[in-house]
C-alpha cells in the first residue's frame, strides 16, 4: 500500500519552512559577505585617506576629516546598514532547524530581527548626524567649537549603545539557537562557536563603554565569519 501523501495544508507548511529556510540562508550568506566588505572598506579605503583609530575617539581631529570626506564616511555607515538588512531573514530560517513551534526558538527569533533593526538604526544615527556637525566643525567660530564636539561625543555615544544593544539582541538569539544546534548532528561545530562568539559579545558589551578592552573590531569580524557559516548550513540544508 502506498504512503499517503501529505494534505495540502501540511504541503504548503513545508513549503513556508523551505523558503524561510533558502532566503535565511541567502539573507545570512549575504550579510556576511557585506560585513565582511564594511570591515576592508574602513581599515582598507578609509584608513588609506587618513583615518585612523586614535581619531575615532576625538570629535577634534575626526570631525574635520569627515567634512573632507564625507560621503566616503557616510558610505561606510550605509553598507553596515545593508548587512543587517540582508540579516533579517536569517533569524526565521535557523528557526526552522532548531524547533520554530518552542517558545524559547520564537522569543530567540524576534530578538534577532529586533537586533539587526536596532543595529540599522544605530547606523543611520551616525550616518545623518556626521555630516552637520562636520561641516560645522570648520565654519563656525573657534569659541563655539567646544558645543560642536560635545554633540558628536554625544551622537556617537548613543550609536554606540545602540549598537552594543544590537549585538547583545543577536547574541540572545545565536546562544539560545546555539544550544540547540550543539545538539543536532552536523550542526553541532556552529552550535558551539554561535556560543563562543556570545560570550565574545558578553565582553565586548561590558568593556566597551569603560574602554576596558576594544575587541569592537575582531568582533566585527567574527560575527561575519558566522553569518557566513550559517548562511551556507542553511543552504545545504535547503539543497
Amino acid at each position: 500500500m502506498a504512503d499517503a501523501s501529505p494534505s495540502p495544508r501540511t504541503a504548503a507548511a513545508l513549503d513556508r519552512a523551505a523558503d524561510a529556510v533558502r532566503v535565511g540562508g541567502i539573507g545570512a550568506l549575504l550579510s556576511g559577505i557585506v560585513f565582511l566588505g564594511s570591515i576592508a572598506y574602513t581599515f582598507g579605503f578609509l584608513f588609506a585617506r587618513g583615518l585612523s583609530t586614535d581619531m575615532l575617539n576625538v570629535p577634534a581631529q575626526l570631525l574635520p576629516w569627515v567634512h573632507a570626506n564625507t560621503v566616503a564616511f557616510v558610505g561606510l555607515w550605509w553598507i553596515y546598514t545593508l548587512h543587517f538588512l540582508c540579516l533579517l531573514p536569517a533569524p526565521r530560517g535557523l528557526a526552522v532547524i532548531v524547533g520554530e513551534e518552542r517558545a524559547s526558538i520564537r522569543m530567540a527569533t524576534v530578538a534577532g530581527i529586533s537586533g539587526a533593526v536596532v543595529g540599522m538604526i544605530a547606523a543611520q544615527v551616525n550616518a545623518a548626524t556626521a555630516p552637520p556637525l562636520a561641516a560645522a566643525s570648520v565654519t563656525l567660530a573657534p569659541n563655539i567649537l567646544p558645543s560642536v564636539w560635545l554633540q558628536s561625543e554625544l551622537a556617537g555615544g548613543l550609536g554606540l549603545q545602540l549598537r552594543l544593544i544590537s549585538d547583545v539582541l543577536v547574541a540572545l538569539w545565536l546562544t539560545t539557537t546555539g544550544l540547540t544546534l550543539v545538539r543536532t548532528p552536523g550542526w553541532r561545530a556552529l552550535g558551539a562557536v554561535q556560543l563562543a562568539v556570545s560570550l565574545l559579545v558578553l565582553i565586548v558589551y561590558i568593556g566597551k563603554p569603560f574602554d576596558w578592552v576594544d575587541l569592537e573590531p575582531t568582533l566585527g569580524f567574527v560575527l561575519a565569519l558566522v553569518y557566513l557559516w550559517i548562511g551556507i548550513q542553511l543552504l545545504r540544508r535547503r539543497a
